[in-house]
């Protein structure tokens, strides 16, 4: 009985003290946007923490305005600022315990939402994929680098 209690003891700590691979910060390839993973109950979840350039830039019919949500396919979100925007829902771990699955990724830039997955590849860098189809099949994966908030 007592050897249960050691062991029981000794998955608690590791859980407890074991650094999730996903949570952290992410700076999308362009160097334009920083999300945070975190985790929420069972489930990832993705905000944008960081843009290069908050508000629109010159040229933009929009130019000096922060950016919004402008192509949103509804209307009624297209307000919404896309500073800490969600744009990574639904993400659960699979069942090996190897990536992260049947969730979604938003993008802004383009109003469209697409199935999502992750995986980790190292500490630092992890393999983000969007798709049009829930199999994974029709996507696009990036390379996404783990980095410190800028202040």
């Amino acid at each position: 009985m007592k050897k249960y209690f050691i062991i029981l003891f000794l998955v608690i700590v590791t859980q407890l003290f074991s650094k999730d691979p996903y949570i952290g910060y992410w700076e999308m390839p362009d160097g334009k946007v920083i999300i945070q993973i975190e985790k929420v109950n069972k489930e990832y979840v993705g905000y944008v923490r960081w843009l290069k350039d908050l508000t629109y830039p010159a040229g933009d019919p929009m130019e000096g305005i922060e950016q919004i949500d402008r192509k949103n396919p509804n209307s009624s979100l297209r307000n919404r600022k896309v500073m800490d925007l969600q744009v990574v829902g639904g993400l659960k771990l699979n069942k090996q315990g190897t990536s992260l699955v049947d969730g979604w990724i938003y993008d802004s830039w383009n109003g469209k939402k697409y199935y999502g997955s992750a995986k980790v590849i190292d500490d630092n860098t992890l393999s983000l994929k969007g798709s049009i189809d829930p199999w994974g099949v029709l996507g696009y994966s990036m390379k996404v680098k783990r980095v410190q908030l800028p202040k």
